[in-house]
């Protein structure tokens, strides 16, 4: 059994298990979808024209995946002006696997939503805060001030330790030398 069905102005022939790349519909993966515009349906010989559409035929299909076509590129360039210009396109697609085709009782098929899958969430045991009171902040506080106060520059300290290493070196350079 085949049938003709009409989606983002385009008409497919379709038949039970076949995977179609449509225009876009506004669908999530896994849902399914009754595609109720039948043009005709084919079953053998047996063959039922729309007027323009199949009363009461549907077409069951589950999305596969949302995907996008090939890159179109478009040059558009007038002669002889030094006027050019380029632009690209990809087409938003949808995945289709046809599932069923219902001749008759095509208004009765209920499409199913895709379950969606819950991801588990795992809670951190976190650590008893330490309890402060405010006193012992503002301790710690004066503590750090009082250290930064009372250490010295490093600059100042490597400076003068750098000074006096450079006397002592000359000082025995220049006992060596009198011997």
């Amino acid at each position: 059994m085949y049938a003709v069905v009409k989606t983002g102005g385009k008409q497919y022939r379709v038949q039970k298990e076949d995977v179609v790349l449509v225009e876009k519909l506004n669908a999530n993966d896994g849902d399914q979808l009754v595609l109720g515009d039948v043009l005709m349906v084919g079953d053998g010989k047996k063959v039922t024209l729309g007027t323009p559409l199949v009363n009461d035929a549907a077409v069951m299909a589950q999305v596969i995946r949302q995907t996008r076509g090939p890159k179109i590129t478009m040059i558009y360039k007038r002669r002889r002006k030094n006027s050019r210009r380029k632009q690209g396109h990809k087409q938003d697609l949808t995945l289709l696997k046809i599932i069923d085709i219902a001749e008759t009782g095509g208004s009765k098929l209920s499409p199913k939503k895709a379950t969606v899958k819950t991801t588990e969430q795992k809670t951190k045991v976190e650590a008893k805060p330490k309890t402060e009171t405010p006193s012992k902040v503002v301790e710690e506080k004066v503590k750090k001030e009082v250290k930064a106060k009372t250490t010295p520059n490093k600059k100042t300290d490597t400076k003068t330790k750098s000074a006096s290493t450079k006397t002592d070196t000359k000082v025995k350079t220049k006992k060596t030398t009198k011997k």
